[in-house]
């Protein structure tokens, strides 16, 4: 085994006992994050299988599948955190609104308060 293997993997563990000790999240995100590590532990220690997979969907090198998969994986997420913040950002503009909403007075409360304080 070469120390670059040993380091990727190490580096895999680490990202996933990470994940999983500091993050909360539904359980479908942590089966997909751990196949994912599995699975990148899988190809670094044998990374002919990469290659192997690689050949099969019509891709030269193992390098290059795992490139184009890294890519798209990551646009998804880029994706999926946008449209996250936009939510994010409704929502609270709605809290926003609920909260001005509640917290306003009418008019003439304000137009009295004013005239009261501005008597001597």
């Amino acid at each position: 085994m070469r120390p670059i293997q040993l380091i990727l993997m190490l580096f895999a563990l680490v990202v996933g006992v990470l994940y999983f000790r500091r993050l909360r999240s539904r359980l479908v995100d942590r089966v997909v994050i751990f196949v994912l590590g599995l699975l990148a532990i899988i190809m670094v220690a044998q990374p002919e299988w990469a290659t192997q997979v690689a050949n099969f969907v019509g891709v030269g090198r193992g390098a290059d599948l795992l490139t184009y998969v890294g890519i798209s994986g990551l646009a998804f997420l880029w994706l999926r955190m946008y449209v996250r913040q936009r939510e994010l950002e409704e929502r609270l503009t709605e809290l926003a609104r609920h909260l001005a909403l509640k917290r306003a007075e009418p008019p003439k409360r304000k137009a009295a308060r004013r005239k009261k304080s501005a008597k001597p």
